[in-house]
């Protein structure tokens, strides 16, 4: 019995708490999961903030892979490349019936071996138009070099003819197109079928008659206006839109804005009716994410080096070739001019003749005079002995006069002679400027089948 009693009292002892020692209060563990809450959210804070820089600068790589791939593409085939309808990465140029200007980037066709630049946006500038010289679409590689043109007069000219039958007619230049001036042959790249003699200088049509001067002309012109057409590729920019040649869009790495689509804002809505992006400013938030990577006309404008490449192909040759084309005209002028001097000094010459034969006449008539004096001075036995005087007087007179005139005669051969000869030499000389004024022309030509 006093066994049991002390086996009780054991356990009793050995159940109660040992002194000093209690479990956690509801508090303790308030206190705890608070703490760790905090840690957590700092973790996926941190984690989110480390994962969004990682895709951030794993998007921007191919952004910037992608926006070299479209200026690559711009230099070989003188356009930009249109939109991919998916993340297959093939151009689509046409969409429903319209163009397309709103897509993805089309990787397989820039040859990038990312496929996963076909999960970016990509929107292109695209205004055409039935005029090609004020047809803007980047996508489009057509020929739009419409130069001041003139032909060269042929055939050149020749010595005997004034005026001259080929000198050039005083009209204006006009401006028109080319046409195919490319042979596709880099030693001699120049269309053997164009004449700079032609007033259409090369057949038109083809892709001979295209290369980057055609782009350039359409970044200068579709560059003019400050806002962006509404139907044509824009970027938001303080509630207006700003016109830009090519535009590529990273999605980030959530749908911040909570739209059901990895894009926030335009970048999401954009479509080929309405093809807005946000603009290049606008900052990451918690409700945007986006980053948009875009050209604008007038640095693609530079990045191909249009500004003195253009200046030279459409302004300065044409520049030369309207002074050779003044300098020609004045040359057939004056040229002709020197062959009416000629016929003035023919004219002269013949009248020098006819005043040798006056100027003899007269000596034979001062002559007779003579005769007839002396005979009345012997029948009035010496009575008008002073018409003898006044006779002879006429007859030196006279021979004086056939002398002049024989000088005057002897002037005007020379002067003919020399005519005739400043006629002949001058022939050549506009032969010559007709030649290079041809020549200007064809390297005009030339220099557009090159390119730069």
């Amino acid at each position: 019995m006093n066994t049991n009693m002390n086996m009780a009292m054991s356990m009793r002892n050995t159940s109660r708490p040992l002194a000093g020692s209690r479990g956690f209060t509801l508090v303790e563990i308030a206190i705890t999961l608070v703490a760790l809450g905090i840690i957590l959210l700092g973790a996926v804070v941190f984690w989110q903030q480390s994962a969004r820089e990682r895709v951030s600068a794993q998007q921007q790589d191919v952004q910037l892979q992608a926006r070299e791939a479209v200026v690559g593409f711009a230099y070989a085939q003188y356009r930009l490349p249109c939109p991919a309808a998916d993340a297959n990465g093939v151009e689509s140029c046409a969409a429903g019936g319209g163009l397309r200007q709103v897509g993805f980037v089309p990787w397989r066709t820039l040859g990038l071996p990312r496929p996963e630049a076909g999960r970016l946006r990509y929107g292109v500038y695209r205004e055409a138009n039935v005029s090609t010289p004020q047809d803007r679409d980047l996508a489009v590689a057509t020929d739009r070099m419409n130069p001041l043109w003139r032909p060269t007069p042929s055939p050149t000219p020749s010595n005997n003819d004034a005026p001259n039958p080929n000198a050039p007619t005083l009209v204006a230049p006009s401006a028109g197109l080319l046409g195919a001036t490319q042979s596709g042959n880099d030693a001699n790249p120049l269309n053997a079928a164009c004449d700079a003699t032609a007033s259409q200088p090369c057949p038109l049509g083809g892709a001979q008659s295209v290369n980057v001067v055609d782009l350039c002309l359409a970044l200068n012109t579709s560059s003019f206006a400050v806002t962006s057409p509404a139907a044509q590729l824009g970027l938001t920019d303080a509630g207006n839109r700003r016109s830009v040649a090519f535009a590529i869009v990273a999605p980030g790495l959530l749908d911040a804005d909570g739209n059901g689509n990895f894009f926030d804002g335009a970048n999401a809505t954009a479509t080929d009716a309405n093809p807005t992006f946000e603009g290049r400013e606008v900052p990451q938030t918690v409700a945007y994410d986006d980053k948009v990577l875009a050209v604008s006309h007038t640095e693609l404008f530079a990045e191909l080096s249009c500004g003195a490449g253009l200046s030279t192909a459409l302004h300065s040759h044409f520049a030369t070739a309207t002074g050779a084309f003044v300098l020609e005209r004045a040359f057939y002028d004056y040229r002709d001019q020197l062959d009416v001097a000629v016929a003035l000094a023919i004219a002269d010459e013949f009248a020098a003749i006819a005043s040798v034969a006056s100027a003899a006449a007269g000596v034979v008539d001062a002559a007779q005079a003579l005769g007839s004096a002396i005979a009345d001075t012997t029948m009035s036995v010496g009575a008008r002995a002073f018409q003898i005087g006044l006779a002879a007087v006429g007859v030196a007179a006279a021979a004086v006069a056939t002398a002049a005139s024989v000088t005057t005669l002897i002037d005007a051969v020379a002067s003919r002679e020399s005519a005739e000869q400043d006629h002949s030499d001058f022939a050549a000389n506009t032969t010559a400027m007709t030649t290079l004024a041809a020549s200007i022309n064809e390297n005009t030509l030339r220099a557009d089948a090159i390119g730069f």
